[in-house]
């Protein structure tokens, strides 16, 4: 059975920075944040991405062209089979309008995450049937990016996640730390926390840390992220893999 997912509509900003200093800035935020409640004891889960594109990378394009209004299309599974954090999987549409990102998501199991990503009809229109008009609204947005713009599967990305939410007053506050951030365009079948993957997206010391939030940084927090000497910067996952180990893309830099 799907669940809903309520869309969230925050502002995100990114930064990499070594890990030395990840674990620095994680004992100053101690005493202000909390573990994630979806992480183990120690706030960690991985999480395993399959994103969809058109074979002419049109998200990829998009992102480059600096467009204001964008979508792309990934199957998400977090947690493992035999660990403390379960798994749950979910079809998302990450919605990027001007600076802030809309993510409209449903839970379901892994078969029919799939087979809704792969914009199979059979799938849409039996979970039609029983869903409600929020849900409906996603899937047939799925169901346009695959059919209309030709999303199939492109490339799979892997990483560890430190997660944590801010305190009382704070409950739309998010910081988390990407790590040991892997790739692979060998379309395998997803497997929470499988670990046969390809290619290191960015060194191996390095992470990439998150704020998230949809009112504004708290002063606290823009205090610490002055004394470390901090600056957002962009980064996608998604196009560090296409720029370095894509073999289409690769190849047509070569030529």
């Amino acid at each position: 059975i799907l669940k809903m997912e309520s869309r969230v509509d925050r502002i995100e900003f990114k930064y990499v920075i070594p890990l030395t200093v990840r674990n620095e800035i994680i004992s100053a935020l101690k005493t202000s944040v909390s573990a994630d409640q979806n992480g183990d004891a120690n706030a960690h889960y991985p999480i395993i991405s399959q994103y969809y594109d058109s074979v002419d990378r049109s998200c990829y394009w998009e992102k480059q062209d600096g467009l204001k209004h964008r979508r792309k299309l990934r199957v998400r599974a977090y947690g493992e089979n035999d660990g403390p954090t379960k798994p749950a999987v979910f079809v998302e549409v990450k919605h990027k309008s001007d600076s802030r990102g809309v993510k409209r998501r449903l839970n379901a199991p892994m078969s029919i995450a799939l087979a809704l990503a792969a914009g199979t009809r059979e799938t849409f229109e039996a979970y039609k049937k029983s869903s409600c008009r929020y849900e409906r609204m996603v899937v047939d947005e799925v169901l346009s990016l695959v059919t209309i713009r030709g999303f199939q599967p492109n490339v799979a990305i892997r990483y560890d996640r430190l997660a944590f939410q801010g305190g009382v007053g704070l409950d739309d506050l998010r910081i988390t730390f990407d790590y040991d951030l892997r790739c692979r365009f060998r379309y395998l079948e997803l497997t929470p926390n499988c670990q046969d993957f390809d290619h290191y997206i960015i060194d191996r010391d390095l992470c990439i840390m998150e704020l998230k939030t949809i009112g504004s940084v708290p002063i606290w927090l823009c205090k610490m992220l002055s004394k470390f000497q901090l600056r957002p910067q962009s980064f996608s996952k998604y196009c560090n893999a296409i720029e370095q180990f894509d073999p289409g893309f690769v190849r047509s830099k070569i030529k």
